[in-house]
C-alpha cells in the first residue's frame, strides 16, 4: 500500500510529510506485539518501502535482544538485498537501527528478537522511512 496521498486530482504526489526531507511515519502499521516470548522472535509483514531510502527503526525490549531490518530488491520479498545485521538491545534501554547504506530495495521487514529465557515487554516501537 502506497503511503503518499493523490493531490488536486492526480496531478503530483504528495508525501505525508512536507519539510527538507519526505518522511514516513509507519510506526502505526506494523502490529508490534506488547511481549514476545522467552527466546521468542518477532518478524513483521513484509512492508513496501515505496521509493523511501533510508530507515530508522527504534524499539525499548524489557529483556536484551536484537533489533534488525531485512531489505528486500523485489517486493514479494524474495531476494535479499544484503543478510541483515543485527543491533544487540540492552534490557529497558531503547536501541535504534538504521539504514543508510544507499542499496535500493522495494521492500523490508523488521525482527526482534528476545534472547532471554524469559518474556519480554516490548515498548516504545517507532519506524520512520527518509527520501534521503
Amino acid at each position: 500500500m502506497p503511503r503518499l496521498v493523490d493531490e488536486l486530482e492526480s496531478q503530483y504526489w504528495e508525501p505525508i510529510a512536507n519539510g527538507p526531507v519526505a518522511q514516513a511515519d509507519l510506526t502505526s502499521v506494523i502490529a508490534v506485539p506488547a511481549t514476545i516470548a522467552g527466546s521468542g522472535t518477532f518478524t513483521s509483514a513484509l512492508q513496501y518501502a515505496d521509493g523511501f531510502k533510508s530507515i530508522a527503526c527504534g524499539v525499548t525490549l524489557s529483556q536484551t535482544g536484537t533489533l534488525q531490518v531485512q531489505r528486500y530488491v523485489d517486493r514479494a520479498g524474495l531476494v535479499l538485498q544484503t543478510a541483515a545485521t543485527a543491533t544487540a538491545l540492552t534490557a529497558s534501554t531503547p536501541g535504534v537501527y538504521n539504514v543508510t547504506d544507499g542499496l535500493p530495495f522495494q521492500s523490508f521487514k523488521v525482527i526482534i528478537t528476545n534472547s532471554a529465557g524469559t518474556p519480554a515487554n516490548v515498548t516504545n516501537f517507532v519506524l520512520l522511512l527518509n527520501a534521503t
